[in-house]
């Protein structure tokens, strides 16, 4: 008995069972670029097809998976030929992530070289269940080399950051995807010695701003992690901070500090809406990423500091001659662009040599910080006060014509005749001389304005000393 044959399912039936298929479908080439989707994955993702093809894969991950993706997925992929269940968190175009589960395989051309790569995706946000033993099984199996990869990914990040707030965001990143936490914050020790929260998410502004249950402070002075959660115990030493995480609706919030040796840095804080314990492993992890981070904030600061000791001034911490002379350059560039007049101080102490030559250098030095004080308390906010060398200073007045250079000038002579506990007995004074450009005058340069109110600070010794002379260029 003999039946007619089914009629072969054409390339339109093919093409439909790809595009609707249950599961995402991609196609990378070699540089790992996309080459098709499917429309599963797009409208997972909210995309368009031309917003992907030709975007590399990683692109669509976040930069915790992104890591992954570099350091573990990849490198399978190519010593295998295939690399499968690697868990990940995709981002769509509306932002929320999507977490998945990818399967890759290389295909090779005649040649044996790596044609392309097709990625089989699974939306895994409906299986809560298997996606919390993944992720318990990624926190209580953490390799040595889990570790290593993530720890080489984060120093060259580092390595190449060059602001804080970079590292800092990099660091929060990294460790969100690394601890699967509900948000991670980066907190950095500032100028004043208070945690101030530059990079991630910080859910309890308590945890940094509350003077009383600053768990960041402990966590720098015990040099180790704590965590806080819903104990009664953590409710009788942190009452604001376990009551901040219950309005949240979050569990408990680990704190691991940021050391460089014995040098506090910061904290970083992760937080977490389950109850959460950390192994030894994953302890050691996050404590090395933050090392790894503290060495790369401690160059940026090193940098920094480098650069304030060039144009500063070591001893008072004025600006020094450089930053003078580069601050007229600016003022007077600004006064031809404005039309608006700029003055220029030169500052020459009377009686100061007395004082270093009967009590010494340190007691002179403390004068000229003391004169450094009082000058920059008698200006303006906007004017610009700096050191030129030994006990002359200058004074950038911009926007500042006679009648106001004069009034400044006045408030310092006050300022500086008054007494100097360091040098009593000895009398100290100011000559001062100003040179006032202003801009619908000829143009001037850095050397014409200084040689100018300088000329004017000796007629004023000429005279007398303890005065002003301006002159008008």
């Amino acid at each position: 008995m003999s039946t007619d044959p089914s009629p072969s399912p054409d390339t339109g039936y093919f093409e439909a069972l790809y595009q609707s298929a249950p599961f995402g479908y991609l196609i990378t080439d070699h540089e790992d670029l996309i080459l098709r989707v499917n429309g599963t994955l797009l409208a997972w993702g909210g995309y368009e097809e031309h917003q992907l093809v030709g975007q590399p894969f990683r692109n669509l991950l976040t930069p915790g998976s992104q890591l992954l993706y570099e350091t573990r997925h990849r490198p399978v992929l190519g010593l295998q030929g295939t690399a499968n269940e690697m868990s990940l968190q995709l981002v769509t175009a509306a932002g929320p992530t999507l977490p998945v589960l990818i399967n890759a395989a290389s295909v090779l051309d005649e040649r044996g070289n790596l044609s392309e790569v097709r990625i089989g995706v699974l939306d895994a946000s409906s299986r809560v269940s298997y996606e919390q033993e993944l992720r318990a099984a990624q926190r209580t199996a953490e390799s040595l080399s889990a570790r290593v990869a993530i720890l080489q990914g984060a120093s060259a990040a580092f390595a190449t950051s060059d602001t804080e707030a970079l590292i800092a965001q990099i660091l929060a990143s990294i460790l969100e995807d690394a601890l699967v936490a509900a948000a991670v914050c980066v907190a950095l020790v500032n100028s004043a010695g208070e945690l101030e929260v530059v990079a991630g998410t910080n859910p309890l502004d308590v945890l940094i701003r509350e003077e009383s249950n600053r768990v960041g402070n402990a966590v720098l002075q015990l040099e180790r992690p704590v965590v806080v959660g819903r104990s009664d115990e953590d409710r009788k030493q942190y009452p604001l901070v376990t009551s901040a995480l219950r309005e949240a609706r979050l569990h408990c919030v680990a704190v691991f500090p940021i050391m460089n040796d014995a040098t506090p840095i910061g904290v970083t804080a992760a937080f977490f809406g389950r109850e959460r314990s950390f192994t030894s492993s994953e302890t050691e992890m996050v404590l090395s990423v933050a090392r790894q981070a503290s060495q790369g904030l401690t160059r940026m600061r090193a940098q920094d500091q480098l650069a304030y000791a060039a144009l500063h001034d070591q001893l008072t911490g004025l600006a020094n001659r450089a930053f003078v002379r580069e601050s007229i350059a600016l003022a007077v560039s600004s006064s031809a662009n404005t039309f608006r007049p700029v003055s220029v101080m030169f500052i020459d102490l009377d009686g100061f040599k007395a004082v270093n030559d009967q009590l010494g250098h340190r007691e002179g030095d403390a004068v000229l910080r003391e004169v450094a004080k009082r000058l920059s308390a008698s200006v303006r906010a906007a004017d610009f006060v700096g050191r030129y060398g030994g006990d002359e200073f200058v004074v950038i007045c911009h926007d500042t014509g006679e009648r106001e250079s004069a009034a400044i000038a006045a408030r310092i002579h006050r300022e500086i005749r008054l007494p100097y506990p360091e040098a009593e007995g000895f009398a100290v004074s100011a000559s001062i001389g100003i040179a006032v450009h202003e801009a619908s005058h000829e143009p001037t340069t850095v050397d014409g304005l200084i040689g100018a109110a300088d000329a004017a600070m000796y007629e004023s010794k000429r005279l007398g000393r303890d005065r002003t002379t301006q002159v008008l260029l």
